[in-house]
């Protein structure tokens, strides 16, 4: 019975494991929108495709898909004008997020060589 034992842990750790790594794994459609927005903002240069790869799996690392929806959002609308972008100028929170994915996107940039 003994014997038993670690491979029964081993199983459970194995099936454990795919769970934890998919824990904030984002769409695939997601990153690749992230990715050609990335190279259109580089002339659309091959070597800018590795590195906005980098650039979104860098930032799926530090956020959950949820708050990546939230924050990218934020700072996406924030120049929208009228009654519209009222929703996304003025809230403080707003702000906060806005600047969250700001600062997540500016280190992620900088780790993988986008200038």
């Amino acid at each position: 019975m003994n014997l038993l034992r670690p491979p029964l842990y081993a199983l459970l750790f194995a099936c454990a494991l795919p769970m934890t790594a998919r824990a904030n794994d984002f769409p695939t459609a997601d990153r690749v929108e992230y990715v050609l927005e990335c190279m259109m903002q580089h002339q659309g240069k091959q070597e800018y495709l590795y590195k906005c790869s980098c650039t979104i799996d860098q930032i799926a690392q530090a956020v959950g898909y949820d708050e990546y929806v939230e924050i990218a959002t934020a700072l996406r609308h924030q120049g929208l004008s009228g009654q519209r972008g009222a929703e996304f100028r003025d809230p403080a929170s707003v702000k906060a997020m806005a600047a969250k994915y700001k600062a997540l996107q500016d280190q992620a940039r900088k780790a993988c060589y986008v200038q």
